[in-house]
């Protein structure tokens, strides 16, 4: 891509995104919906301005990389201890309904290849976390018994989804999946998550120790888009998504980090406050261009608009809503507690478009697949902030 043609497209990129988005956010609705519309707009769907390209690929990967670091920055595993067996039965069966249902649906009814209906079933398992959250810490509701079950149960399902998304890349390159590399892959992720954020601990420590001692501006973002691009590379190298590698550098910045360490090294909080701080711009930059690269992806002239194309959209929307909804049934407790938990894991967000993403780059899905999928992902996430704002509303009645 030529340079006038790059500066042009990242403009228009940022420029449409930031304004779309905030006039979702405006009418109390999600975001990265308004951004995914504006990457339809300003592509070969509407306007066409922008088309589809690697450089930008790359630059929207880094964006989802930048996206998952921050999603880590507010996780704490001690929430996910708390929440207990009820959050780990919620992630279980939100796991299961999505992947069972919408993949027999896609075997039975839409007669797709096995593969491709058990790739778009588990596309639609995992929960996107800061959706549901940020409206949770709207109501003023994040530090519930409830929120404390969301937070864990999403926790589990991108950690799943993730782990999902690696044994089904596997497959598609290599046409065979073992019951020994699929353990030994899910060993590796394992290892990865577990060694992973103490060891960026340690490195922090590091970078701390040699900080300038005047007041270097910008210092704390280069070693955090250092950490970021080192455990991302590392992930890749392990066969895992390098997402994953911004994931852990954010669980390394949390406030709320737990190691053994901390009995031997005084947690550096104001270094990592200022490390998320300096950041944030970067997050709040690419992570955009992630969401309106994929409305540039689409191409809504493979829909059918036809009264059997349209029933099928819809059916496997609402099949994705009430999957994830149902999921709040293990929760006990009062009806209004589950609605709650259930609206809550409806949102599929950020995962479910990586899925999409890399399920067109590997041809395991079409464009027409593509497109439906990414316009039932943007349903779901859309719907669950609804939902989820009835479910407290009647919960505060």
């Amino acid at each position: 891509m030529a340079i006038d043609n790059f500066v042009l497209s990242l403009c228009l990129i940022l420029l449409f995104g930031r304004v779309l988005g905030e006039a979702f956010k405006r009418l109390q609705l999600p975001a990265v919906v308004g951004e995914i519309l504006a990457g339809i707009l300003i592509g070969p769907s509407l306007l066409g301005w922008i088309a589809p390209h690697e450089t930008l690929s790359v630059m929207a990967e880094l964006g989802v990389i930048l996206l998952l670091f921050s999603i880590g920055c507010e996780t704490s595993i001690k929430h996910l201890y708390q929440a207990g067996n009820s959050a780990i039965g919620v992630a279980l069966l939100g796991i299961a309904l999505p992947a069972g249902v919408i993949g027999l649906v896609c075997l039975f009814y839409l007669e797709l290849p096995g593969f491709t209906a058990l790739y778009l079933g588990c596309a639609l398992t995992a929960t996107s976390i800061g959706v549901s959250v940020r409206v949770m810490a709207q109501a003023k509701r994040s530090q519930s018994r409830e929120g404390h079950i969301i937070l864990g149960a999403a926790v589990i399902d991108d950690i799943a989804g993730v782990i999902l998304l690696s044994l089904l890349f596997n497959f598609a390159n290599s046409g065979d999946i073992s019951l020994l590399s699929s353990g030994l892959l899910i060993l590796k992720i394992g290892a990865f998550l577990f060694l992973a954020p103490p060891l960026a601990r340690l490195l922090l420590y590091l970078f701390r120790a040699v900080r300038p001692r005047e007041k270097e501006t910008g210092y704390e973002a280069i070693v955090t888009m250092i950490l970021i691009c080192l455990f991302a590379w590392l992930a890749h190298a392990l066969h895992a998504p390098a997402l994953l590698g911004g994931f852990v550098v954010g669980l390394a910045l949390s406030r709320q980090f737990v190691s053994p360490l901390n009995r031997y090294l005084q947690n550096p909080f104001s270094f990592t406050h200022e490390m998320e701080v300096e950041s944030k711009p970067l997050v709040d930059i690419f992570a955009p261009i992630f969401f309106v690269y994929v409305g540039i992806s689409l191409d809504l002239s493979q829909i059918d608009l036809g009264w059997t194309g349209i029933f099928t959209l819809l059916m496997l929307s609402l099949l994705a809503i009430a999957t994830k909804a149902l999921a709040g049934l293990n929760v006990p407790g009062s009806l209004r507690s589950k609605a709650i938990v259930g609206s809550a894991m409806v949102p599929r967000g950020e995962v479910g478009l990586v899925f999409a993403e890399m399920g067109l780059q590997m041809e395991i899905i079409s464009p027409k697949l593509f497109t439906e999928l990414v316009v039932i992902i943007a349903i779901t996430t859309l719907a669950g902030p609804l939902l989820l704002k009835w479910a407290l509303a009647r919960d505060g009645k």
